[in-house]
């Protein structure tokens, strides 16, 4: 199978194609807050417009922005998975040698990229445990439901 067909999977999926541009997803993105940079390219949407025009999305740094929280899936009208495709993307970059700095996660040993949603984490909660830092996302969001329930 080749890097287009894995990327169509993904897409297929995650429903990626049935996006109707409506914009809700970019409307309650988190990263909006997290990042003073922030614009559509990060968001779910900008990420299925990227793949759409057969950019290179798995060198795409906007890739590992994405907190995972699955906001946008939430008020999608089209029933897109934002958390699957950015997953499953992010998934297809590893495996191709797309990225730098993969960790292997404390909690699940999943791999997964550290990048942009780390420093944001780091400056954040400066207060918590190292090994909470060393998680990939679901990880870290198990972690705060348990904490928080």
């Amino acid at each position: 199978m080749s890097r287009r067909d894995d990327i169509r999977s993904v897409m297929v999926a995650s429903r990626a194609f049935a996006c109707v541009e409506c914009g809700r997803c970019v409307a309650v993105c988190p990263m909006a807050e997290m990042y003073p940079n922030f614009s559509i390219e990060m968001s779910p949407r900008g990420v299925i417009k990227k793949v759409l025009m057969d950019a290179d999305i798995l060198s795409d740094e906007h890739l590992w922005y994405c907190t995972e929280c699955n906001a946008g899936t939430d008020v999608c009208p089209a029933g897109v998975s934002d958390r699957d495709l950015i997953r499953g993307l992010r998934h297809l970059a590893i495996v191709s040698g797309k990225v730098q700095e993969v960790r292997t996660c404390q909690g699940c040993g999943e791999q997964y990229v550290p990048v942009h949603v780390m420093e944001f984490i780091s400056e954040r909660l400066k207060e918590e445990p190292t090994e909470f830092l060393n998680m990939c996302p679901a990880c870290r969001r198990k972690v705060y439901l348990m904490r928080n329930a």
